[in-house]
């Protein structure tokens, strides 16, 4: 099967008097993305000066919400949209699903990580992780379209 062209945008937004850069890209409903995902991300973090120990937090939000999106979304046939920008000393990174059900990672409950292994549940450990390495986690859900946001704050 040959490689789907998911009309990346990149550019520069003018807000007031400071420039946000900005990078927006669809990726197909598959994990076999995920490579063409860090490289995107990548090279927005480098364009836009974003330090190493800000990268690995928000590539592993993207990742984990990406796979729960692919794997477990109900209705979902499109693709998935990824949008990052830096403004006001602060990364936002947002993925947003279309045709889909609710899906807010802010409800589900933390893992209990001090509990003995034969009393623990499979699922659950990477949202729990997710959510305690971002500084704040948004979500919005309009007309079948599921937005979650990430934030880490830069200074």
């Amino acid at each position: 099967m040959g490689r789907v062209d998911c009309g990346t945008y990149w550019g520069v937004t003018q807000v007031a008097d400071a420039t946000v850069p900005t990078a927006r890209k669809s990726f197909p409903r598959t994990a076999a993305c995920l490579p063409e995902i860090f490289d995107f991300m990548q090279r927005f973090f480098v364009q836009s000066g974003i330090g190493d120990e800000h990268r690995m937090p928000m590539q592993f939000a993207v990742e984990e919400l990406f796979t729960n999106l692919v794997k477990y979304s109900r209705g979902g046939t499109r693709e998935i949209l990824l949008d990052m920008k830096r403004e006001a000393g602060r990364l936002v990174v947002s993925l947003t699903d279309f045709d889909v059900e609710p899906f807010d990672i802010r409800a589900v409950p933390d893992v209990n990580v001090n509990a003995k292994l034969h009393e623990r549940r499979p699922g659950g450990l990477g949202i729990h992780l997710l959510k305690r390495m971002v500084d704040d986690v948004g979500y919005e859900y309009a007309d079948g379209r599921s937005t979650t946001t990430f934030v880490k704050e830069l200074e």
